[in-house]
């Protein structure tokens, strides 16, 4: 079988990872696998090693593309701009419409698909689907198939040998609305006014220099900055190294979107270990069990987080053992040994049906409880 994956940016984000992992994994079962992105960016270097299977041209080159190469599966992840080029997928292959984006502004397109002839949507989570079928105007088949993890992420942590001085209470993320860093800030002005000595880290840059003005001065109007320590361009493939980091600090990774699909940058946390403490909201709440695998906060409320936060401070048994059901329960999903042949049977499925004859909702692990 030959893939296609498509996406708008080759940046430094979740589903560049995703794409990524689905390269590294489908191809050791056998797959053709390809990733084309329409505009070239910083994620190039998180695709090392993967050249000759990495391309990046407008919807123009990509029509061409299409119309010269014959793929089983196009898939578009949250990417209309390249509907155009589309019609080149059949009747040889089958085009896949991926929705990934957590913002709800991005998914407008998905009331406006009659045209093309999709042979399924595929989305990361059980709580993207309801989204999905809210946003759809028309009856669509929908498969649930969980994100895969990188590989180093997936291997068993080693112990990090330059441990930071203090505990590190960490944010990853892209710095916007959606991932909702002025609540952190909070979270972290509600800790230091208790006394605690911890450092905060925020990896993570905005797509607007204004926003990252704004974040500095917030963070200094709350007396955190001069105890933050800001990665603005961490590249990805470090990623497990600094959270690593954190576990061993005797830290908290802490999560404050308002919106996700999945949230992968909580995922990667929990496969390396470490405590997580997360809005209690979809998706969060398929994967974190409270008092189990992490915590789950109101959102909104930036002093209950700061509260469970310090309960993870305090109390290193629990920190430790949330955070290894954690890494137990993400990879049992979502380690890429599980998830990628659940992609495979979806794909092979596509392939194999007609259109008409795809299943509604696809989730083998509809009966499984992280």
């Amino acid at each position: 079988m030959k893939v296609l994956f498509v996406y708008k940016y080759l940046t430094l984000g979740g589903v560049e990872a995703v794409i990524r992992a689905r390269l590294d994994g489908l191809r050791r079962c056998g797959l053709e696998v390809h990733a084309w992105f329409l505009v070239d960016g910083p994620g190039r270097g998180m695709f090392a090693g993967m050249e000759p299977f990495l391309h990046v041209g407008d919807v123009g080159a990509l029509s061409v593309h299409l119309a010269r190469e014959r793929y089983d599966v196009v898939s578009s992840i949250d990417t209309e701009e390249a509907f155009p080029a589309m019609h080149q997928v059949a009747p040889h292959g089958r085009l896949v419409l991926e929705v990934h984006s957590p913002y709800r502004e991005n998914v407008v397109y998905l009331r406006w698909l009659e045209m093309l002839e999709i042979a399924a949507f595929l989305v990361p989570s059980r709580f993207q689907a309801s989204v999905v079928r809210g946003s759809l105007g028309w009856h669509a088949p929908i498969h649930v198939v969980p994100n895969p993890l990188r590989q180093a992420f997936a291997v068993e942590p080693e112990a990090f040998e330059h441990r930071p001085p203090h505990p590190v209470v960490a944010w990853v993320g892209r710095l916007d609305r959606v991932k909702n860093w002025p609540e952190f800030l909070k979270v972290a002005a509600v800790l230091l006014a208790r006394a605690h000595l911890v450092e905060f880290w925020v990896v993570g840059q905005a797509d607007e220099p204004d926003v990252e003005h704004w974040f500095l001065r917030r963070a200094g109007r709350l007396g955190v900055l001069s105890r933050m320590r800001w990665f603005r361009d961490f590249p990805h493939e470090q990623m497990p190294r600094l959270l690593d980091a954190v576990r061993d600090s005797g830290g908290v990774i802490v999560s404050t979107s308002r919106f996700e699909s999945f949230g992968m940058t909580v995922a990667e946390a929990m496969a390396r270990g470490c405590a997580v403490v997360v809005p209690e909201r979809g998706p969060f709440d398929e994967f974190v069990a409270h008092g189990t695998t992490g915590f789950l906060y109101p959102p909104g409320s930036p002093a209950r987080a700061a509260e469970l936060v310090e309960m993870f401070l305090r109390d290193a048994i629990l920190r430790r053992e949330c955070g290894l059901n954690g890494r137990k329960a993400i990879l049992a999903r979502h380690g890429p040994d599980q998830a990628i042949p659940v992609l495979v049977q979806v794909l092979w499925e596509l392939v194999r049906r007609p259109v008409n004859e795809a299943a509604d909702l696809h989730d083998p692990f509809s009966d499984v409880r992280s």
